[in-house]
């Protein structure tokens, strides 16, 4: 072989290694993925298919399903009824962002009236309402009521901060007029962090421990160190005299908020 040919076949395999190197550039991460969340695989110390682990979502296994502690329809005007249903989540780092929902209100005749479906998110480790304002009931008398979610439950890992804020609810007063009751509160935001806008919901009990009336308002927002009234009224008397302690319940979404 002469000398020519030699460096020409030098040249030529110095070329097919470059050629090489950047073909390996290009597909070595096509073909050697990094294991990740969302690659659809069980991999990385994930406990299932994308889920658990190090990912952000928990594996249905790790979770268990919240308990419905009670729901019922309380008597506003009329024909018209709230209702609502007192739930746990005893997932300690776990919450939901979109859980689909359905009230079904039944009869005395255990005949089904109507049903009322929303959706809602699921805060971590807390006990929480699910509120439906008006539900119309017609010429019947609403006799119990069941809820149920809906959907399958997808559980992010969520830290219970919102639940450690120093957010604060006093003043509860129950107004003086009996035939057109309402109640007022105060709620303080003594945190470092401003709050989204949220729902209050307020429920009243007899000397039982019977929800005897709920009521729900709305904040825009909260700024830190800040204070701001809260209002519910009711256009009709209460079934019985309610007692303390008077329950106000702040319903902040974990999603809504960067902390």
């Amino acid at each position: 072989m002469s000398w020519a040919l030699r460096r020409q076949l030098f040249y030529m395999l110095i070329v097919l290694a470059f050629i090489a190197l950047v073909l390996f550039g290009i597909f070595y991460p096509v073909i050697f993925k990094a294991p990740s969340c969302t690659d659809k695989k069980q991999n990385g110390g994930e406990v299932g298919v994308d889920c658990g682990g190090p990912c952000s979502m928990y594996c249905k296994s790790q979770v268990s399903d919240p308990v419905v502690l009670w729901s019922r329809a309380f008597p506003v005007v009329g024909t018209n009824y709230n209702l609502l249903a007192f739930v746990e989540n005893q997932n300690k780092r776990g919450a939901v962002a979109k859980a689909d929902y359905e009230f079904k209100v039944y009869d005395t005749n255990n005949q089904l009236i109507g049903r009322r479906t929303g959706t809602t998110f699921i805060p971590p480790n807390q006990r929480f309402p699910v509120f439906e304002s008006r539900f119309d009931a017609g010429s019947a008398t609403p006799r119990y009521v069941t809820f149920s979610f809906t959907n399958e439950l997808v559980w992010w890992v969520k830290d219970p901060v919102l639940s450690t804020l120093p957010l604060r609810v006093d003043r509860v007063v129950l107004g003086e007029d009996t035939q057109a009751p309402s109640l007022t509160a105060r709620i303080s935001n003594e945190s470092i962090y401003d709050l989204p806008e949220f729902d209050v919901v307020a429920i009243l009990y007899d000397s039982m421990h019977n929800a005897i009336a709920v009521s729900k308002t709305h904040k825009d927002s909260l700024g830190s160190n800040t204070s701001a009234p809260l209002l519910f009224t009711w256009p009709t008397a209460f079934s019985d005299t309610p007692v303390a302690p008077l329950t106000v319940l702040p319903m902040i979404n974990p999603f809504s908020v960067s902390f």
